[in-house]
């Protein structure tokens, strides 16, 4: 992924939080002269292996998994806020618009596991985590008695992390005063991808701000 220096985030707590916060993300493999895609919800093992795991489950009937070789790697990526910038919302506007976005970019070693105690563990975990995170007062055993029928029809992945980047791109490479412009109208804005964009962009400041000080 191209990322100049200014818009690069190597720390892992941040780039795992990221991930947990923005999980559906793109399976991308190549198979001879054919790149295939799927999307897929991941959970993360942090402190597993070298770099961490992240884990997913394919439908069967999706023919995508049965190419896919322990022997090449998979990337995975996840998308976060975005969204277009207009020199409108500059101090100095004598420039061109822009696109802001967050992205993390996952390489790593896939293992399909065909196992049902290890799939059921993999869905009930991701149950709870969405779960805890949805005004629900449904409760997996309400199900319990469709999950060995529903189990038969997926099939696990394991991805053993070998590199992990990310790239927050939001203007800083632009004036602290133009910052300070950008984010008092995304904070205004109806979208929630900018309300994001603009929390993050002070939060962002006020770190560099902090940092200085030391």
């Amino acid at each position: 992924m191209y990322t100049p220096s200014s818009f690069k985030e190597t720390d892992p707590k941040t780039l795992f939080d990221f991930i947990e916060a923005n999980s559906f993300g793109i399976l991308f493999s190549q198979h001879g002269d054919r790149a295939e895609a799927t999307h897929l919800p991941f959970l993360v093992d942090r402190n597993r292996d070298k770099q961490g795991v992240l884990i997913a489950h394919f439908a069967k009937a999706n023919k995508h998994w049965r190419r896919i070789s322990t022997e090449q790697d998979v990337l995975c990526v996840f998308h976060g806020m975005h969204g277009y910038i207009t020199p409108a919302w500059y101090h100095d506007r004598v420039t061109v618009p822009t696109w802001n976005y967050a992205s993390v970019h996952v390489t790593g070693t896939p293992t399909i596991i065909d196992d049902p105690e290890w799939l059921r563990k993999a869905v009930v975990r991701l149950t709870h985590f969405h779960e805890a995170h949805t005004e629900s007062d449904w409760d997996l055993s309400e199900g319990e008695s469709t999950i060995p029928v529903e189990l038969k029809a997926i099939i696990g992945l394991e991805i053993e992390i070998t590199h992990i980047e990310g790239k927050f791109k939001f203007n800083q490479n632009r004036s602290t005063e133009d910052q300070h412009s950008v984010i008092e109208h995304a904070k205004r804005h109806p979208d929630e991808h900018y309300k994001q964009m603009g929390a993050w962009m002070g939060q962002n400041l006020a770190d560099k701000k902090e940092t200085n000080r030391k």
